[in-house]
């Protein structure tokens, strides 16, 4: 009998590349690294993302990416054309209740007030009514504030931020925009911010006014302001010297009555003519000041520019600077002291 012998021979390995893993697969394996830092970190590092990154770009990663996104463009709205008045009019029409309370906490209009109509000042009134979660507003004239020109923006008032910034407290009562040369006069209800009263801890007032109003006519258009903690006021210097006098007697009631006051930031501006002007430090409004400041630290000066300083931008600067606006006043406020002993 023979006998057969069967040999298998096994096929040759074949030599294969390894396969890279898909990125998904790795993020999905290691803990997010935005999700191990702080919230306001991670939406400071978003971004600086979106300054080199398109919106969409970023926001088609996933959902919560764009919902991140969202977060950071619209946390701080700097509005700065009636064209994009008009768009953002538009959005506020188109996001829901919800999305608009939680994600505008910012508002700030920079628009010339000469620009402004009756249309676009409605326009205005109903981003504000809109925008129910503002805790910071900017405008630049304090009658957007008041009692609203379209009954249909009656939900004005339930918009109650705690910080409210206005370029100048400009024209007569009831404190109205500057109207176009080409408008008709359009009858104007009075009003006054007198609802904002409880909700306002920080009042600033950027530039001074082409007209005069004393710093308690004021606070008085916001009503008794039981919360205020911090209050910029705006004076130039070599104007009228009887209203100097009132400026410098009514800052030192300020302080005198509300000891809950925590600052009060007076901005010293060059004169209309400032060519002929001397520094601000040297100025009779400043050494009047700077006596009050003597007795009460609580009164800090600022040689001041116009530099579109009542844009509230975001708190988030480099290392070692306050961005921060009171902080910054108080912080160059000292270092000029120091620099006045070692002198």
């Amino acid at each position: 009998m023979s006998t057969y012998t069967v040999t298998q021979t096994q096929p040759a390995a074949h030599k294969t590349r390894a396969r890279a893993l898909s990125l998904t697969l790795v993020a999905a394996s290691r803990s997010a690294p935005l999700l191990d830092i702080p919230i306001e970190l991670g939406l400071e590092i978003l971004g600086l993302g979106l300054t080199h990154t398109p919106f969409s770009t970023l926001a088609s990663v996933s959902k919560a990416f764009c919902a991140l996104v969202s977060t950071i463009l619209y946390r701080d709205v700097i509005i700065d054309s009636v064209e994009s008045m008009s768009l953002f009019f538009r959005t506020t029409k188109s996001k829901s209740p919800e999305f608009l309370n939680t994600h505008v906490k910012t508002l700030a209009i920079t628009i010339e007030p000469w620009r402004f109509t009756s249309a676009t000042r409605i326009e205005l009134e109903g981003i504000v009514a809109a925008c129910t979660g503002l805790r910071a507003l900017s405008v630049a004239r304090p009658g957007i504030l008041g009692k609203p020109l379209s009954h249909h923006n009656g939900a004005l008032h339930r918009v109650l931020p705690s910080e409210v910034t206005i370029q100048s407290f400009d024209a007569a009562p009831p404190f109205e925009w500057v109207r176009s040369a080409t408008e008709t006069t359009v009858p104007v209800p009075p009003g006054t911010a007198a609802h904002l009263s409880a909700s306002i801890t920080h009042l600033r007032i950027s530039e001074p006014g082409d007209t005069w109003h004393s710093p308690l006519s004021i606070l008085a258009f916001f009503g008794s302001t039981p919360h205020l903690t911090h209050f910029a006021l705006a004076r130039r210097m070599d104007a009228n010297a009887d209203n100097d006098q009132v400026f410098v007697d009514e800052v030192a009631t300020l302080l005198a009555s509300r000891r809950n006051l925590k600052m009060i930031v007076v901005r010293i501006f060059p004169a209309h003519w400032h060519h002929d002007a001397g520094s601000a430090d040297s100025s009779s409004i400043w050494t009047a000041l700077a006596s009050v400041a003597e007795a009460d630290k609580r009164l800090v000066l600022v040689s001041a520019g116009f530099t579109w300083a009542h844009v509230p931008m975001p708190r988030v600067g480099t290392p070692g600077e306050f961005s921060d606006f009171w902080q910054r006043a108080r912080k160059d406020w000292e270092a000029r002291g120091q620099q006045d002993l070692e002198q």
